[in-house]
């Protein structure tokens, strides 16, 4: 898994890949000590079937206390991150994967309105849990190694 230090060597490893490979956006944070970690990530599912490459960014900021803030966060850096490689996608599925819980019981329930609009309006398709793998899997499990 690299560790995107340039966004051109994302554009051209999904530019190598077949019109079926998927991509897959993502960002995830966690509350460590006096600091929220991020987890931006690229999902590039290879022919949408073969294994995938993962391409991740991590970003310390002084913690975020409100947990809405923090969401609308994770949304953001994923719909940027989306934008900065959405010019090699073409016609390949691509999707921005939200770590938002559509279930009212969950506490991320609440900006999901805001946040399926917002991605909406940048021209992107939206993708919320249980379905959302980029954002509550992939980068999930790189935030614990924070």
């Amino acid at each position: 898994m690299p560790l995107i230090r340039d966004i051109e060597e994302v554009k051209s490893f999904i530019k190598g890949t077949s019109p079926k490979t998927a991509v897959y956006v993502g960002c995830d944070s966690r509350q460590v000590k006096n600091h929220t970690v991020f987890v931006s990530v690229v999902v590039v599912h290879i022919d949408s079937c073969r294994g995938a490459k993962i391409f991740w960014k991590v970003e310390r900021v002084p913690r975020i206390r409100s947990l809405r803030q923090r969401l609308l966060e994770e949304v953001s850096r994923a719909v940027y991150l989306a934008l900065e490689i959405s010019e090699v996608v073409g016609s390949r599925p691509f999707e921005v994967h939200l770590d938002i819980n559509p279930n009212p019981q969950h506490n991320s329930s609440v900006i999901l309105k805001e946040a399926i609009g917002y991605v909406l309006a940048q021209g992107l398709k939206p993708v919320v849990k249980p379905y959302s793998i980029a954002a509550s899997t992939v980068a999930d499990y790189i935030t614990g190694k924070y």
